[in-house]
């Protein structure tokens, strides 16, 4: 990682990206409430003030972090709207994508230290579910919109299907993995948990034929 005086002679781009990682390490090494812009100066290797001309504030540092790292999962996500084959196969590609996204060492520790830091720290909580879910439900929606317009989802609101869709992917691999319950899941476990994901949610929400094949399993 070069230093802050040498970050300065790059780019804008790439001096902004070269910051956020240093302040993405620190965030989730740290904490919210251990991670002071002087650590995260010290380390990236320059002045707080220089760090500042960047960021006004540790809460706008902390956004700008949410932001790319939500849209670096977003993006491996929603690769899928490019795959063919059919709605069924993509919904479970969809969900395999989400999980092995959600479940690397970076995004565990970022939920640990959101949770963790909420209770004092709203802005955090508040910040991650603007970025995360909502932007995520806003993805997942139009993709939705346009499956129904196909036919291959019966009507309905399609919010209210990203929202189930996305805690359905929370659920029981994420949670062994924040608390700890086990360190690591492997490939064959999370295409397993994608197909049951994916199975539930168009048992639910798919046409009449998809969802009739979903309850047949």
């Amino acid at each position: 990682m070069p230093a802050l005086h040498e970050i300065k002679r790059v780019a804008p781009d790439a001096r902004r990206h070269a910051i956020l990682d240093v302040a993405h390490r620190v965030f989730i090494r740290d904490g919210y409430a251990g991670a002071s812009m002087s650590r995260i100066a010290a380390e990236v290797g320059g002045s707080k003030t220089t760090l500042y001309n960047h960021f006004e504030s540790k809460k706008e540092l902390f956004v700008a972090v949410t932001e790319r790292e939500t849209a670096r999962l977003l993006d491996e996500v929603f690769v899928v709207e490019a795959l063919g084959g059919d709605f069924a196969s993509r919904i479970a590609e969809m969900a395999r994508r989400m999980l092995s996204a959600m479940l690397t060492d970076d995004m565990v520790e970022a939920y640990r230290m959101i949770v963790a830091e909420s209770g004092r720290f709203p802005e955090v909580g508040s910040t991650a579910y603007a970025m995360a879910i909502e932007r995520g439900v806003e993805r997942l929606s139009a993709f939705f919109t346009a499956a129904m317009e196909e036919g291959a989802l019966r009507r309905a609101d399609t919010a209210l299907a990203a929202q189930h869709f996305i805690d359905l992917a929370s659920g029981t691999l994420l949670k062994k993995r924040v608390w700890n319950v086990v360190t690591s899941v492997n490939a064959e476990t999370i295409a397993a948990e994608a197909a049951s994901i994916a199975g539930t949610f168009l048992a639910a929400f798919g046409s009449d034929a998809i969802s009739a094949a979903a309850r047949r399993g």
